[in-house]
């Protein structure tokens, strides 16, 4: 038991260390138009509505390789093949709230579901690596 639950807490750590990680190489390449404040949510709304294609594809970029990433280490960690969906499941949650909170196009709404769903299931497939040592 001790060895599931500290799997699936490492694996949300990288889940999100991951997601961070992207999201600012993705503001350092493509920063927000100057005067906007993140923190504001009109001028929130504002930026999701300018960013770049590629920004957009680059945040559903980053639902899924933190659900890849998080989702092995759960699964590896744990000894338990379901693990991977518990880190799935937190970052479909992340992704929806987001979506429900600021203005996405239609596309990115249907990426925020699909993107940690596919993770998963991709996650599943990859070979786990044996059994670790955590009790």
């Amino acid at each position: 038991m001790l060895r599931t639950v500290l799997g699936i807490i490492a694996g949300v750590l990288l889940a999100f260390a991951v997601l961070i990680g992207l999201e600012m190489a993705g503001h350092a390449a493509m920063p927000a138009p100057a005067g906007l404040d993140p923190t504001d949510p009109e001028d929130l709304k504002q930026m999701v509505a300018a960013a770049p294609l590629a920004a957009k594809a680059w945040v559903v970029f980053g639902w899924f390789v933190a659900t890849l990433a998080g989702g092995w280490l759960a699964r590896r960690l744990s000894g338990k093949g379901w693990a991977g969906w518990v880190i799935a499941g937190l970052i479909l949650l992340g992704g929806i709230a987001n979506i429900m909170m600021i203005p996405h196009p239609l596309w990115m709404q249907i990426a925020a579901v699909a993107a940690p769903l596919l993770a998963g299931a991709i996650v599943m497939r990859l070979p786990s690596g044996g059994s670790a040592s955590v009790s």
